[in-house]
């Protein structure tokens, strides 16, 4: 049998490995119930909603280990597929999502087990990516690094939010009839960003077209004067259900101002000295919360894994050989070498184009590569998150050939990124 919905096999003689099929209830009510115990009861309707009402639910993957002992499933992870837009180019993305072990069995490896299941899902369905909102250090042992910007947290108080009158904005709830206009908006907003989520009409409806909002799933609103749509806003929780999540599409000061009143007003109970929010650093939003007196006071990110380098250098090929063409190589002939010290990429340039990319394994010595940037830590770069300078404070075996330090920069820069997730 395939990597499919169905697919078994025994990992010893204690236990087997699997991937659970959408039919079987009692395989899905032991997968919650594992999900749970891990993760605390609030997680029992969101995976619920996730296993049985997704728009993508078919091509979600869940896999678990089974004891034979108990007959019980004692840890699992689970696929969860995305498309991001990287530049100018979808990318098959995926999520690895309620990742969980029963305490008494953890120290056995069994996630490193699940996720060599994971890898090898990953390369027969052609994701490039996996990305996981997961705790500390703990992903670093599978190969991922923090890489993509993800959480941002700031303090505002309340009395500093001005009074403005600003009756002429309107605030309402979005309903289906605005999901097109919606659509737009957010295309044009993330636009400016290097990665970001590829709207899903469907998806966003899911995750965000919500009566109720919480840390799993939240509710979209306009802002109107004069009977038209100016923007929009989503509003929920944060993940650990502290601070209140808020995305919006492209605003200026006064809508802004607005989305803090209409916040103000619903935190005003919970919390009347100090508002928690999450908004992303490099937005309108998060300039204006700082203007009034926020203070940042913690950031998270996208913990991130590109299993196959080569893969998605060839997925971008067309983003490096224009970054190529609008600067001062243009017309580059030359093989660059770019090594994390276990493999090595080669991007051979003809006059620009990169008609071949190839890769070899092993231990590089130093100065026997343009670029060397130890392990995962190579992705920060890729992924545009910090320059090479910024890594190589850090760093100190990040190096660089003196002459080749400018065709690199112009081929990573580093990027603005707002990717999100439809879970």
């Amino acid at each position: 049998m395939g990597l499919a919905k169905g697919y078994k096999r025994k990992v010893n003689q204690q236990f087997s490995i699997h991937i659970a099929e959408n039919s079987k209830k009692e395989e899905f009510q032991q997968i919650l119930e594992l999900n749970v115990k891990v993760h605390g009861e609030p997680v029992r309707e969101y995976l619920k909603h996730i296993f049985l009402n997704h728009p993508r639910k078919e091509d979600l993957l869940f896999l678990y280990i089974k004891d034979s002992n108990s007959n019980k499933i004692i840890s699992s992870i689970s696929l969860l597929p995305l498309e991001w837009r990287v530049g100018s180019i979808n990318i098959p993305v995926c999520e690895m999502g309620f990742v969980g072990t029963l305490e008494k069995y953890r120290g056995k490896e069994l996630i490193v087990e699940l996720n060599k299941l994971y890898e090898r899902i990953m390369a027969e369905n052609g994701y490039i990516i996996s990305v996981i909102r997961g705790i500390p250090y703990y992903y670093r042992k599978l190969g991922y690094e923090f890489a993509i910007p993800l959480d941002h947290r700031m303090f505002l108080s309340p009395s500093k939010i001005p009074l403005d009158g600003l009756e002429f904005l309107k605030i309402r709830k979005a309903n289906l009839n605005d999901i097109d206009l919606i659509a737009n908006k957010y295309n044009q907003y993330y636009e400016d960003f290097f990665i970001s989520n590829l709207f899903d009409k469907d998806c966003y409806i899911s995750k965000f077209f919500n009566d109720n909002y919480n840390e799993f799933k939240a509710s979209t609103y306009l802002i109107e004067t004069g009977g038209k749509t100016i923007a929009y806003f989503t509003f929920g929780k944060s993940y650990d259900n502290l601070g209140y999540d808020i995305k919006t599409s492209r605003i200026n000061r006064e809508y802004g101002i607005k989305i803090l009143q209409f916040t103000k007003e619903i935190t005003s109970i919970e919390n009347p000295d100090q508002i928690d929010l999450a908004v992303r650093e490099d937005t309108g939003l998060a300039e204006l919360i700082g203007e009034l007196g926020g203070t940042t006071y913690y950031t998270y990110g996208w913990q991130v894994k590109i299993p196959n380098l080569k893969l998605y250098l060839e997925k971008i090929k067309q983003i490096l050989e224009n970054r190529i063409y609008n600067s001062n190589f243009q017309g580059l002939t030359q093989d660059l070498r770019i090594s994390n010290y276990k493999t090595t990429i080669i991007l051979s340039f003809n006059n620009g184009q990169i008609p071949t990319i190839k890769m070899e394994k092993g231990y590089q010595k130093e100065g026997s590569c343009d670029l060397q940037i130890p392990g995962s830590i190579l992705f920060k770069l890729i992924l545009g998150d910090r320059s090479f300078e910024e890594i190589n404070h850090i760093i100190k075996d990040a190096m660089i050939k003196r002459e080749s330090s400018e065709i690199i920069d112009v081929l990573f820069p580093k990027e603005n990124s707002y990717p999100d997730t439809y879970y």
